[in-house]
Order: C-alpha cells, then sequence, then structure tokens
C-alpha cells in the first residue's frame, strides 16, 4: 500500500520498487538540500540510506531545513535527520557519520554505497566528494541553490566527467554565507532525488553530461551540454 502511487505510473513496476529498496544512496550534509532529499528518498523507498553531516541546528537554519523543529536547536543534524526518516518510513535502514567531508574522508565515507548526492553548502566538500566519487566509479549527483536560483547535474556516470572537469579551479568562498529564499534548498533538493530515483530504475533520461541552471525570478532556466 505504501507504495501503491508508484505501481499506478506507466513503465513502473514491483520490479523498479524492489531495485529502490535494494539500493544504497549517501546524502552528504543535512542542511537545506539534504532535508528535501532524505525525505523524499526515504519516502520512495530507498533501501538503505547514508547521513553525513557534522553541523548543529541552529535558528537561520529553520527557514529551509524543513526535517528540523524549533526544538531541535543545538542538536547534532544527523541525530535528529535519522530520528524523523525512522518516523517515516521505519523499514529504510540508515548509517549516520558526525564528520566533516574532506580530501582525507571522503573515501572512507562514500565507500559502499551506490549513489552519492551532494547536499553540502562548501567548495571543499564538493570537490572532496567528487575526487572520492571519481576513485570510486560511483555516480556523483550534484546540486546547489542560492540566492534565487540553482544548480543541477549527475557526474561520474555513463562516461560523464565529473565536478572538477566542469569547474577545475575552486571558487574562492565569500565572506558571508550566500542568502537564499527557503524554498530554493527544497526544489533543488527534490530534483536531486528525481534523479538518484532515474539512476536506481533506469527509467528517464539522467541529467549526465549536462548541466541545469535554474532562474526562479524569470523562469529562464537553461540545460547545458557539458560533454563528457
Amino acid at each position: 500500500m505504501r507504495y501503491e502511487r508508484h505501481l499506478f505510473l506507466d513503465n513502473f513496476d514491483a520490479s523498479h520498487q524492489k531495485l529502490l529498496s535494494e539500493s544504497s544512496v549517501l546524502v552528504a550534509g543535512a542542511g537545506g538540500l539534504g532535508s528535501a532529499l532524505l525525505l523524499y528518498l526515504a519516502a520512495a523507498g530507498v533501501g538503505h540510506i547514508g547521513i553525513v553531516d557534522f553541523d548543529v541546528i541552529s535558528e537561520s537554519n529553520l527557514n529551509r531545513q524543513v526535517l528540523y523543529s524549533y526544538n531541535a536547536i543545538g542538536c547534532l543534524k544527523t541525530q535528529k535527520a535519522a530520528e524523523r526518516i525512522k518516523e517515516l518510513n521505519p523499514d529504510c535502514r540508515l548509517t549516520v557519520n558526525n564528520i566533516k567531508l574532506t580530501k582525507d574522508s571522503a573515501k572512507d565515507a562514500l565507500s559502499g554505497f551506490n549513489i552519492v548526492v551532494d547536499a553540502t553548502d562548501n567548495y571543499p566538500a564538493r570537490y572532496a566528494i567528487d575526487g572520492a566519487c571519481r576513485e570510486l566509479g560511483v555516480p556523483f549527483v550534484y546540486g546547489s541553490a542560492e540566492g534565487w536560483g540553482g544548480q543541477l547535474s549527475v557526474f561520474h556516470y555513463k562516461g560523464a566527467g565529473g565536478y572538477s572537469d566542469l569547474y577545475p579551479e575552486m571558487p574562492k568562498a565569500s565572506a558571508k554565507p550566500p542568502g537564499v529564499l527557503g524554498p530554493m534548498p527544497g526544489f533543488i533538493g527534490t530534483r536531486q532525488a528525481l534523479e538518484v530515483i532515474k539512476i536506481i530504475t533506469g527509467i528517464g533520461e539522467v541529467l549526465s553530461g549536462k548541466l541545469m541552471i535554474f532562474d526562479i525570478l524569470s523562469n529562464n532556466n537553461m540545460l547545458l551540454n557539458i560533454g563528457k
């Protein structure tokens, strides 16, 4: 009964749901992007979800990080995220890693998962994820949300290059965090979850070798071919 609306879809049957239940997906970051990703992946029936984050919940997170309540301020994001996922889908197996992703820690943290999703908010972690996924041969579902826009792509899948191929030079971090409208990370995170499901089930066209750029204010969205 839980997944019957999936089974009402054309070209989606019990075999596809079984693929989801047998899959393992690591979500790197449990903030704004991660909130949407974790909720929808768990609800969709992904069998094993990894969560990596090291931060605690602050009041300024609550405009976009919908996994958390006001009473959770000061608690570890990984702890509260795991609790919420278990409430939503008790059948989902969780691996929780309360660490900071770095060049040295990324490979061990990502090992054993079929797909890695970037829900981080900083460049060093993103490049560390990209390097580990390249070495492990694991698809890397990338998303970012800043201001009134966002980006989405899938790296290291079916011959596609990586994040560092698209952006060879690591940008300098700004002095303060960028502004972002609350729903924007949820919009991008939900799109990332859809890419994950398409990869697992083999249904639809994946954003491999392509970069989707969203401009919410103008609705002038672009799909760019970025090659292999």
